[in-house]
């Protein structure tokens, strides 16, 4: 009992022995003191873990152009990523009648005049960025599989 005790009151007197790795996290960060906000960059740095951007899908729609060619492959690839991420709004034909309209506001037809003469940078950074009832597919698709789905569109617009 008098060891146990002894070694109860050993561990309160020295805190980092009896603290896990993770409990110092906010003790060992690169701030000059606990709670105050990190040192700025270094002149010149550059970030290293931030997402690549090519801006909104306004500007992808004059700066982008498709680097994919519209290969029977690559459309067949845009297919499948079509049936699993848009089909669900836009609806197998892309018409905009998927089976969620019965509970959200109606996505715009992928082959309407308007759609057709959209750039393939605008439909391009649509997917990326996302849009007004759109999520971004920024995480969920390459760019490659961004431009196979892009090239499926446009096969479906007859183009």
């Amino acid at each position: 009992m008098a060891v146990s005790f002894g070694l109860v009151v050993a561990l309160w007197w020295v805190p980092s022995a009896s603290s896990m790795p993770w409990s110092q996290d906010m003790v060992r960060q690169p701030s000059v003191r606990p709670q105050q906000e990190p040192r700025p960059a270094a002149p010149g740095a550059l970030p290293t873990t931030a997402p690549r951007r090519t801006g909104s899908r306004g500007e992808a729609r004059e700066i982008l152009r498709n680097p994919v060619e519209a290969s029977p492959a690559s459309v067949e690839r845009g297919l499948k990523l079509y049936r699993i991420h848009c089909a669900a709004c836009h609806g197998p034909g892309g018409q905009g009648d998927g089976p969620v309209v019965a509970r959200f506001l109606k996505p715009p037809s992928l082959t309407s005049e308007r759609a057709k003469k959209y750039p393939d940078g605008f439909l391009y950074g649509t997917i990326r960025h996302g849009g007004p009832k759109m999520p971004s597919y920024r995480e969920g698709l390459s760019d490659r599989e961004r431009w196979d789905v892009v090239n499926y569109l446009r096969s479906l617009q007859g183009r």
